[in-house]
């Protein structure tokens, strides 16, 4: 993986901050990339990127059809802070199936991993994919 931004065009920004080079021997060069945008350098590099080349990348990768998720399978974990004290911040964890109209309050054992827990990640919750077999165990979901 390169270094520098993959935009073509990132060199024509003419900032400032991409000169380079000693007197009679000046020019601009592209940014380095962000870790955040991974192969660019900003959103709109990405995004100026994807103009020209998304078609070939779909074209490559291929395109998928309409994607559903049944009423059975669309449960998910859902994590909330209350902040009804100034003094005292609650996590509060949901399972969820907005499909059904259901939206089930429970521990913060069945919302996070072990691991989660002791690193005291109060805002990470399981995948979605482990809360169909909770709903199943709680009696929700058959």
């Amino acid at each position: 993986m390169s270094e520098w931004c993959q935009n073509k065009e990132c060199c024509y920004k003419r900032n400032q901050n991409q000169m380079r080079g000693s007197k009679g021997n000046k020019y601009y060069q592209s940014y380095k990339v962000s870790g955040y945008y991974k192969h660019w350098c900003s959103m709109g590099c990405r995004e100026q990127w994807w103009q020209q080349h998304g078609d070939t990348c779909m074209n490559a990768v291929g395109t998928i059809d309409k994607q559903t998720i049944g009423v059975d399978d669309a449960w998910e974990f859902k994590h909330e802070r209350n902040y009804n004290n100034e003094h005292h911040n609650e996590d509060m964890y949901f399972l969820i199936n907005y499909l059904q109209g259901v939206r089930h309050a429970i521990t913060r054992e069945q919302a996070q991993t072990p691991e989660d827990i002791r690193q005291d990640y109060g805002w990470i919750i399981r995948p979605d994919s482990e809360a169909k077999p909770l709903a199943i165990q709680l009696g929700l979901a058959s």
